[in-house]
C-alpha cells in the first residue's frame, strides 16, 4: 500500500521538544527527513533517526531556502520553539511551500496587543488594558489601578513579565519589558487574583474544537508578587465545565474567524472564582511548550503534531475527534523547577520512570555539569514528567513516588530543584 508522504522530502529545523515525534510520524507515512541546526548528531534523537542530517544553522534563512529549492524539499517545519517556527514559516513562504498559517495570523495571536483585540472583537473575556505602546508618560502611570502587569507584547516563557504594585516598581521594571520586546512595545494590563489555565484548541478544515484545557499549578521561585512558573499542569481541569459554559463559545469564534485551514493554538487565562471570571490575557498559534499532544494522542487517538505535518506535506487530513474531558483519565505534567546553580548529580531518575507505568515520557533539560539559570521564568523548568492516571488520586500517588525517589543536587550536593506537592492536586492552588 502506498504510504501517504511517499515521494515527499521534509526539512526539520532544530532539536527541540517535538522535533523527534516529527521526524518518525514522516519517516513511518514514507517521507525523506532532513534535521537541520549546529546541534550534533550524538546529541540529537531528531538527527540520529533522519534519513539525513545536516549543518545549517535554523535562523540561516538564505542558506535554508537555497537548500530547500536546490533539494526538491516538499515541507519545511520545526517542533515547539518559537523561533524555528517563525523560520520554517518564513522559508516555506519564500519557497511557495505550505504552511499551517500566515504571519499575519500568527501575529493576531502570538503578539499580546493584537490579540486583545482579536479577543474584544469575539467577546472573549480579557483583563482591562491600561497601555499599550513604546513611550509612556507621567500621566499613564499616575492613573493606574495597581497591581498592574507589564510584559512585551512580543516575547515568551515570561521574559520580561513583572507584575508591580506601584507607581516606583513599574517604572523598575518597565525598562526590563522594554528590552524583551523586539518592537520595542509593551502593554500593561489589570493584574487579576485566580486559578492560571491553558486551553487548546484544534482546528480542522476550518472547525475549531477544544482539545484540553488545564489546571496551573504555580510556584514562586522569589518573594513578593513576581511572575510564577507552572511546575505542574494537570488536565482536565477541575472547572473545565464553567470555562465551556462562559468562554468556549467566544474562543471558537475567534479560532473560526482566523481563516486557517487546519491549526493548533492555545490561549492562557485566569479563573477567578470568587467572582466566577475568567480572563484570557494571551496565545499561541502553536502547540504549546507542554506538548499536549503526547497524552492526548494516548487517550484520544488524535495527535496534534501529525495534524500539522499533515497540512505541511498534503494540505489535508483526517481527524478522529477529541474530548476535552479526557475519557474520565487524569493527565499531567509535572515539572522539577530548578532554583538556579550547577548541576552536580540527579539520583533515582532511570529507575523510577521505569517503574511507573503512569509516565510515558519525560525530559531533563540540564544534565549534569550544566548551569541553571536563575529567575521567574520557564527556564527554570529542569526535569519535566507526562503523565496518564486513572484519576487524580493515581497520580497523587505516583508523584509521592517520583518526588521520593527522584533527586537533583548541585555541585555543593543540595538539593536544588522544587517539587509539586501532589496534595495540592485536589484544589486550585
Amino acid at each position: 500500500m502506498r504510504k501517504i508522504f511517499e515521494g515527499k522530502k521534509l526539512l526539520v529545523l532544530g532539536t527541540n521538544t517535538g522535533s523527534e515525534d516529527i521526524v518518525s510520524y514522516a519517516k513511518e507515512n514514507g517521507a525523506y527527513v532532513v534535521v537541520t541546526d549546529y546541534v550534533d548528531e550524538n546529541d540529537s534523537l531528531a538527527k540520529k533517526i533522519a534519513d539525513e542530517s545536516i549543518l545549517i544553522s535554523t535562523a540561516d534563512v538564505e542558506s535554508l531556502t537555497a537548500y530547500v529549492k536546490e533539494n526538491n524539499i516538499h515541507g519545511v517545519f520545526a517542533g515547539i520553539s518559537e523561533f524555528n517556527l517563525l523560520k520554517a514559516m518564513e522559508v516555506s513562504e519564500r519557497c511557495g511551500l505550505s504552511f499551517y498559517c500566515n504571519r499575519k495570523q500568527w501575529d493576531n495571536i502570538e503578539q499580546k496587543d493584537l490579540f486583545r483585540i482579536n479577543c474584544e472583537k469575539n467577546q472573549v473575556p480579557v483583563p482591562k488594558t491600561y497601555f499599550t505602546g513604546s513611550t509612556i508618560n507621567e500621566n499613564i502611570l499616575s492613573g493606574l489601578d495597581y497591581p498592574v502587569v507589564v510584559k512585551p507584547v512580543d516575547s515568551c516563557a515570561s521574559l520580561g513579565v513583572h507584575i508591580c504594585n506601584d507607581m516606583t516598581e513599574l517604572k523598575k521594571y518597565e525598562k526590563d519589558a522594554f528590552e524583551h520586546s523586539d518592537s520595542g512595545t509593551i502593554i500593561i494590563e489589570e493584574y487579576i487574583e485566580g486559578d492560571e489555565f491553558t486551553a487548546h484548541y484544534t482546528i480542522v478544515n476550518g472547525r475549531a474544537y477544544l482539545s484540553c484545557i488545564d489546571n496551573r499549578y504555580p510556584v514562586a521561585l522569589n518573594e513578593g508578587k513576581v511572575t510564577t512558573i507552572p511546575v505542574a499542569r494537570i488536565f482536565p481541569s477541575l472547572f473545565i465545565d464553567e470555562y465551556i459554559k462562559q468562554v468556549n463559545e467566544s474562543m471558537v469564534r475567534l479560532c473560526e474567524g482566523m481563516q486557517l485551514e487546519n491549526a493548533i493554538l492555545f490561549i492562557q487565562g485566569i479563573y477567578n472564582k470568587k467572582a466566577n471570571r475568567f480572563a484570557i490575557f494571551e496565545g499561541g498559534l502553536r502547540i504549546a511548550a507542554e506538548a499536549p499532544y503526547r497524552f492526548i494522542s494516548k487517550v484520544n487517538g488524535f495527535n496534534s503534531m501529525n495534524l500539522l505535518v499533515d497540512q505541511i506535506l498534503q494540505n489535508k487530513t483526517t481527524y478522529h475527534g477529541d474530548n476535552p474531558y479526557l475519557d474520565g483519565m487524569s493527565c499531567g505534567i509535572v515539572s522539577y523547577v530548578a532554583k538556579g546553580g550547577t548541576v552536580g548529580r540527579i539520583t533515582g531518575l532511570e529507575e523510577t520512570i521505569h517503574s511507573l507505568d503512569s509516565v510515558i515520557r519525560y525530559e531533563n533539560r540540564y544534565p549534569v555539569g550544566t548551569e541553571t539559570p536563575k529567575g521567574d521564568t520557564l527556564k527554570q523548568l529542569m526535569l519535566r514528567f507526562v503523565l496518564i492516571c486513572e484519576n487524580r488520586e493515581k497520580m497523587k500517588q505516583d508523584i509521592q513516588y517520583i518526588n521520593k525517589h527522584i533527586h537533583v543536587y548541585d555541585t555543593d550536593n543540595q538539593e536544588m530543584v522544587i517539587k509539586f506537592d501532589p496534595e495540592r492536586l485536589f484544589d486550585t492552588k
